[in-house]
């Protein structure tokens, strides 16, 4: 049983006698000039043909140019401007796919020759003289489904190199994540260590200027003491001279400059204190560890630990509510808000409209909470919209962002959490990113 194939194969026959040009037309397409026809739809191949070797390459290089090479060729062995072995050879060299079949009545010529021209070769066969429309049937067909075979087989071999490659690349990037995973645990063990190293310090550092408070305090209230006993005991020229020595010092300055001095530096202790804890309980959470945690307290540590990015930027606003506990990965649900606070600050930057606003609202949902984080910024354009949660998908100048942040984002709380992430935007006036999460893990 002879199989057919799909598309409309192409042969060209090579011979100064149209003969074997219009068998091979009558024999399959039932006409002897049907290839010659405007009307080529139902035939079962396209046959043309050509008296030399000149014209036969110009119209293969034709037809490859035109995306429609040839299958297979007849060449007849003596032509009038070269040989059929050396023509076949050049036209190997324009199209390496072609299949060739030889015609000859030659006694001489022999396989060691045939070697010696093309060397050996399945794309191929010799048709001796006289040959029956058996052989013809046979060898057209046989060759045109080798000839499919190889392109397909060519095809398979490009999708697998195809596969080999996209999966080369999953490997990579599983690396570069894995390699980015220890980094941040790397870090997140480093920032433990030196927020345990910064508390110790501090709290030396607000105890003192506690305690210095206190002393000072009753040094005010010793130094008054004495100004009154000397008062009542008549004493006014040790009095005056007392007055002298405080204005020379400027006591009264120091007196009144020095309280606000030490609230100052409580103040400013008590946010290293606060900072210091924010970053002990955001690098704490380590990846893949599951805790109940409260989702307002998870974003003020998040937030005092990136204030750095949009302190200068933009202005904060939240309305935390009252929220139940939630079962989530902490450290990987802090990295989601990291990503996007850092990108609201990024976004009012990029809109050069001054300073902005960021704002950050919780609720409770029937089904566990819902943080929505809104900013004033540049707002995401229409044609890159279903294009923002793809990985490396990234609008910043090269150095300024890796296109993984909110890629890295939608997986944590797709994936991992089983909640959803959202956003609201409008080019120019901002974006409002929506985060939604069940009050239990999915099992």
């Amino acid at each position: 049983m002879f199989i057919e194939v799909e598309e409309k194969s192409c042969v060209l026959v090579i011979d100064p006698d149209p003969a074997l040009r219009s068998h091979l037309d009558k024999l399959f397409n039932g006409d002897a000039e049907a290839s010659l026809g405007e009307s080529t739809e139902n035939l079962t191949y396209l046959i043309h043909g050509c008296d030399s070797c000149a014209a036969a390459i110009s119209i293969l290089e034709q037809a490859l140019s035109n995306e429609m090479p040839y299958h297979m060729v007849f060449v007849e062995s003596e032509l009038s401007d070269g040989s059929g072995l050396e023509l076949i050879s050049k036209l190997w060299q324009i199209d390496q796919d072609l299949h060739a079949v030889l015609c000859s009545a030659d006694p001489k010529l022999n396989w060691q020759r045939i070697v010696d021209t093309l060397g050996e070769s399945d794309q191929l066969l010799i048709l001796q003289k006289p040959y029956s429309d058996l052989e013809l049937r046979q060898i057209v067909h046989a060759m045109m489904r080798k000839w499919q075979l190889g392109k397909q087989s060519q095809h398979v071999m490009q999708f697998m190199e195809q596969q080999i490659n996209l999966r080369t690349q999953a490997i990579e990037e599983a690396n570069k994540n894995l390699l980015q995973s220890e980094k941040l645990a790397a870090v997140g063990q480093l920032a433990a260590g030196i927020a345990h190293e910064i508390n110790t310090p501090a709290q030396y550092v607000g105890d003192n200027i506690k305690a210095i408070s206190d002393f000072f305090g009753s040094v005010t209230r010793l130094l008054n003491h004495y100004r009154q006993l000397l008062s009542e005991n008549g004493k006014n020229d040790w009095l005056q001279q007392m007055h002298e020595h405080e204005k020379h010092e400027d006591l009264a300055f120091i007196l009144e400059d020095a309280p606000m001095a030490i609230e100052q530096s409580l103040e400013g202790v008590a946010q290293i204190v606060r900072i210091v804890q924010a970053m002990k309980g955001f690098s704490h959470m380590g990846q893949g560890a599951v805790s109940t945690i409260n989702i307002n307290l998870a974003l003020e540590n998040t937030l005092l630990v990136a204030r750095n990015s949009y302190k200068y930027i933009a202005d904060l606003e939240t309305h935390f509510a009252d929220l139940p506990s939630i079962e989530c990965f902490p450290g990987e649900l802090n990295q989601v808000f990291l990503n996007i606070i850092v990108n609201a600050a990024q976004a009012i930057e990029e809109s050069k409209q001054g300073r902005g606003k960021i704002t950050i609202t919780t609720a409770t949902t029937a089904e566990g909470v819902e943080i929505s984080i809104s900013d004033t910024g540049i707002g995401i354009p229409d044609a890159i919209r279903d294009r923002v949660f793809d990985p490396f998908f990234t609008t910043k100048d090269v150095g300024k962002g890796t296109g993984q942040g909110l890629n890295i984002a939608y997986r944590i709380i797709h994936q991992q959490h089983g909640g959803t992430l959202s956003f609201s935007s409008a080019a120019g006036s901002g974006t409002t990113f929506v985060i939604r999460l069940n009050r239990h893990l999915p099992k």
